[in-house]
């Protein structure tokens, strides 16, 4: 029972963890895990959790390697081998060899294989926790590219150079030649199993092709079964089983693809499936980096044996001669390729391939291999190798955090384009046509209106995700901002006895509709705390208003009264709104305000509407279904048009259509049920 409790809390926390991550863009999502493991850590349940070597590579290393490989985008890897090479095999082994040195140096009471094992793990660099610093960065995409093909295969050698590291340290005899040898061995017909896996799989799928028994489902299996047969298959002929499985993962992204609907619908759902179960891994990771991190911060602490400030120094010097390593490295390979006169002009270049080496996952779950016993006795410098390496990569993020957008060219921007925007505001001009004919009746208005809304939508969309971070959290500031203004004056209203509790359910429904298109941006972590904690105070303060009014009552009679209400307190906060928008012009980004200020008047014209009520049910209404549907009718018919004046490719074409598609098929659904 307490394994299932154990399983539950850590869904929950890789959960929290995400959600986390969007409420706080700035934190980086690894950290947040790194915290939430110290935590359960703490707890009755991290006695519970052993660390199986083998159950880790295989479980966890195999599929996160194999959907990096899959994932990779070979031609630019191609584009840019041969310093991914040096940089996967020739820095891999350099970091190996003078990492482990250096702790020789500092530590003499650990083995030389241990220390070389400790450089291993150091050696990759982490393509997760690179994808995440640099996502909020302008940095050029050939240093991104390059740090990409990197990580996929330094992982594979690095996993393998400490594989021997470890059979060294377990045996007691170690030759550079004969290593070298058998890592050389190893990989080639690791890479062997991979393809041979991966044709096998290709013939299977043929055969099932053959005998018309297609099923997403199967193909789906097949697919998550790969990195696993092919780590066994590898490891049967005591080869690498990482490096099979990243082969297996490149060779089935490069495999052909009919274009049906039946492989479209399974590319989707793979495509969803790895997504979920990579970051489940990578969460799983550093997790356990955060439950190792309590278990073993506090014996290493407190040990007799090392000092304290000896320790921090190790970290330190570790961690800096890591930078070094990378930025010696990466210069003299820039010198000897690009000619040592070139340097300047590509340092910047440099020192961000430099700090964007920074580690992770595969070092983290690597240095868990450590055998926790060797030839039966206790291996003790394990927690000691486990307590570094945590925080070395703790340095290592810390820098890269720090480093990288001094480096980048700023926040990174998505152009926007004009074109869908174009098309999306050509359909609302339709739609407000429509309005104008005379014999709508004003329930039909009233969907129409909600239908142009739901493009006007559409278009801010467009533009917050084409925004920078910080802009993006001034648009979300100023929407909680006006949440805010809008519940404290229904609050008094309500005290002063301006508006019934029918109509503060009314109001209420009406706010919660603005609230719910707030949501769909990113928080930023004023505007989730102001929204946050002014909603536990009323829930607090005010507990049965609270339920009253968010209680789902399809029966609730409102009497003109009640409307009239509403539309008072309305005004009356509209005022206060735009007193606060207009003192906000000089603080915040101009246009962004004129939007809000623009939105206030769109909501003035609805809460002007006689049949008030149903304007917020709208969405539920046959009415509503019938015009959404036309919108995307008009929305495909305004496409085809662009598509045959080119105004747009034929790629940017199918691309809007896909959107129209999916939206259609959503409000279809809704619709049946």
């Amino acid at each position: 029972m307490e394994i299932i409790e154990l399983l539950v809390i850590v869904a929950i926390a890789i959960t929290f963890s995400n959600i986390f991550s969007k409420v706080v863009p700035t934190v980086p999502v690894f950290l947040a895990q790194i915290f939430l493991g110290i935590l359960l850590g703490m707890t009755k349940y991290a006695s519970d959790i052993a660390f199986e070597p083998e159950i880790f590579l295989i479980m966890i290393i195999a599929p996160l390697l194999f959907r990096e490989g899959e994932a990779a985008d070979v031609p630019e890897v191609l584009k840019n081998f041969s310093i991914i090479l040096f940089l996967a095999f020739g820095l891999v082994i350099g970091t190996l060899v003078i990492i482990g040195l250096t702790l020789k140096t500092l530590l003499p009471s650990i083995p030389l294989a241990a220390c070389f094992a400790f450089g291993a793990a150091l050696g990759p660099t982490d393509a997760v926790a690179v994808g995440s610093l640099a996502k909020r960065l302008k940095i050029p995409p050939r240093v991104l590219h390059i740090l990409e093909g990197e990580g996929l295969l330094n992982d594979a050698s690095g996993v393998t150079a400490f594989q021997f590291a470890v059979a060294a340290l377990v045996t007691g005899a170690f030759s550079l030649v004969n290593a070298s040898f058998s890592l050389l061995l190893s990989s080639v017909i690791g890479a062997v199993a991979g393809f041979v896996v991966v044709w096998i799989k290709n013939r299977i799928i043929k055969l099932i092709e053959r005998i018309s028994a297609q099923d997403v489902i199967v193909y789906l299996l097949i697919e998550l079964l790969l990195p696993f047969v092919a780590y066994l298959l590898a490891e049967m002929f005591h080869a690498s089983g990482i490096i099979a499985a990243v082969v297996a993962g490149v060779l089935q992204s490069m495999g052909y693809r009919k274009v049906t609907l039946f492989e479209a619908e399974l590319a989707n759902i793979s495509d969803s499936t790895w997504k979920t179960i990579s970051f489940t891994l990578n969460s799983l990771v550093f997790l356990f980096l955060g439950i190792e991190l309590s278990q073993v911060f506090s014996p290493i602490w407190k040990s007799q044996e090392y000092a304290n400030m000896h320790l921090v120094f190790v970290i330190l010097v570790i961690a800096i001669t890591l930078i070094l390593i990378r930025l010696v490295g990466i210069s003299l390979f820039f010198g000897f390729t690009k000619g040592f006169r070139h340097l300047k002009e590509k340092f910047r270049e440099i020192l961000m391939l430099t700090f964007g080496g920074v580690k992770g996952t595969v070092s983290l779950a690597t240095i868990f291999i450590l055998p926790v016993s060797i030839n039966g006795l206790d291996f003790d410098q394990r927690p000691l190798l486990l307590f570094l390496t945590a925080c070395v990569i703790m340095v290592s993020l810390v820098g890269g955090m720090i480093a990288l957008p001094l480096l980048s060219d700023g926040e990174a921007e998505k152009p926007i384009d004009p074109n869908e925007v174009a098309i999306l505001n050509e359909v609302i001009e339709n739609l407000h046509q429509d309005i104008d004919d005379a014999s709508l009746e004003e329930t039909e208005v009233i969907a129409i209106e909600a239908v142009m809304d739901h493009y006007h939508s559409r278009v801010w969309e467009l533009y917050t995700e084409s925004m920078t971070e910080s802009e993006q959290q001034e648009v979300q500031e100023i929407q909680a901002l006006i949440l805010a203004i809008e519940q404290e004056g229904l609050e008094e209203s309500y005290r002063k006895g301006e508006i019934s509790m029918n109509g503060y359910r009314l109001y209420s429904r009406f706010l919660k509709r603005y609230e719910t298109s707030f949501k769909r941006q990113v928080f930023s972590f004023f505007s989730f705390s102001l929204v946050f904690w002014r909603r536990m105070i009323r829930i607090v303060l005010h507990p049965k208003r609270f339920w009253q009014s968010t209680r789902a009552d399809t029966r609730l009679e409102i009497i003109q009264r009640d409307v009239l209400d509403v539309r008072k307190v309305f005004l009356q906060n509209n005022e206060l709104v735009l007193q606060s928008l207009s003192t906000l012009e000089d603080i915040f980004e101009p246009t962004i305000v004129q939007y809000y200020l623009r939105r206030r008047e769109d909501m003035k014209k609805q809460i002007q509407h006689v049949h008030l009520p149903f304007s917020f049910t709208v969405q539920q209404e046959p009415a509503y279904a019938k015009e959404i549907l036309r919108g995307y009718y008009l929305e495909r018919k305004i496409i085809d048009e662009y598509e045959v004046s080119d105004k747009i490719t034929l790629v940017a074409a199918n691309e809007y259509r896909q959107k129209v598609n999916l939206l259609e098929s959503y409000a279809l659904q809704q619709v049946k049920d």
